[in-house]
């Protein structure tokens, strides 16, 4: 079980915001959010370097352009023959799932979104009914943890097509205390191994498995992606122990040579399609056109006022594409974010969400976007 509320890649903060220690359940390590990379200007400056999520994906720790972690429970929404869930599992959702199925006998699919897991026997309960009922089930964006074994009690597992690719993943790993320290006890207890070897159809590899129910730390995980990634970073399946270097994507954990399609976590390569996939893609910012205000290696032209705010710039311009740089009306305070898909969101929303104003784009990638106040 993992206390946070996402995941993802490098980003640097800078603002007034104040410093928080790692979201409980890590154990003072970096959390999957952290382990994936964010940055923005705080004061004092709380600089994560991340390497794993998802994540991923979708919340950060500090700073300015960061969302608050969520313990609610998980959203329920019917659509026509799905039933999509999304948000932490908590206690009760057993309860609720089931009275869904219910009371609508049409539905035939179960999407799971941007989940990062949670209460530990629901997501056995529900997994188990999924599969009594015969139920598919599919991935949209992320789904960790206790979310995982839900997924592995679909009938017909797969991912969807609503997220890019390096951004659709399920994540699974052991039982962890409320210090986010293996509880070996709890993975015995719950029998973890065998319900994986059943719910799996019995392809899972039994010392994968033995491997990955014992990573020592919450934040550590085997990722798996559709196996089409695989041509883009040389495998689709990433164990991540959660003691990788700072600033480390789950992209550069230990390479998996088998697929999820191998070891029986997808039944099948062909995508699932949510049924508000329209409204889902229109939430996936556009990249904004290129402007004439300056080249991007520009840095008289940067309008920072803080000196420490063009220092990161400078960080921003080594940092990896995808990657976007936001800069607060007041030109004192900044976001970036680097190698994630979602680079352009993750700069902009942690501003307005926490600062209750918007930030500007000033550089996405190679080119320079500004189209705010200029100095």
């Amino acid at each position: 079980m993992i206390s946070l509320s996402s995941s993802r890649t490098l980003t640097t903060y800078g603002s007034n915001a104040q410093h928080r220690a790692p979201a409980s359940g890590a154990g003072g390590r970096l959390t999957i959010a952290e382990r994936n990379g964010y940055f923005a200007n705080t004061q004092p400056r709380f600089h994560v370097d991340k390497a794993a999520v998802a994540l991923a994906s979708i919340a950060v720790l500090s700073g300015l352009c960061l969302l608050s972690s969520s313990v609610s429970a998980m959203s329920l929404r019917i659509l026509g023959d799905q039933l999509i869930l999304s948000g932490r599992v908590a206690d009760g959702d057993y309860d609720k799932v089931k009275a869904a199925l219910d009371a609508h006998s049409g539905i035939q699919t179960v999407i799971l979104r941007n989940s990062i897991g949670g209460h530990a026997p629901s997501g056995y309960m529900i997994g188990d009914l999924f599969r009594q009922l015969g139920m598919a089930t599919a991935v949209s964006g992320y789904c960790y943890s206790s979310c995982s074994r839900m997924f592995l009690g679909g009938q017909e597992r797969r991912f969807t097509d609503d997220f890019p690719l390096e951004a659709t993943e399920v994540g699974f790993h052991g039982h962890y205390d409320a210090d986010g320290q293996l509880n070996s006890h709890a993975v015995q207890q719950y029998g973890l191994k065998r319900w994986i070897i059943r719910h799996s159809d019995g392809k899972a590899d039994l010392e994968l498995i033995e491997r990955w129910i014992n990573i020592p730390i919450s934040v550590g995980m085997i990722h798996f992606y559709h196996p089409t990634l695989a041509v883009a970073k040389g495998a689709s399946s990433f164990l991540c122990q959660g003691t990788e270097p700072a600033g480390q994507r789950v992209f550069g954990c230990e390479k998996i040579v088998k697929s999820a399609l191998d070891l029986g976590v997808l039944t099948t390569a062909d995508y699932a399609r949510s049924n508000d996939y329209a409204n889902v893609q229109a939430t996936i910012p556009k990249r904004p056109a290129k402007s004439d205000y300056a080249a991007i290696t520009e840095l008289v032209k940067v309008p920072l006022t803080s000196s420490e705010g063009l220092e990161q710039y400078k960080r921003f311009l080594e940092a990896p594409v995808p990657r976007a740089f936001a800069i607060a009306p007041s030109q004192s305070n900044w976001a970036w974010n680097s190698g994630t898909w979602d680079a352009i969101t993750l700069a902009l929303t942690r501003w307005e969400q926490r600062a209750g104003q918007p930030c500007f784009l000033y550089a996405v990638d190679e080119d320079v976007v500004w189209q705010g106040p200029l100095r």
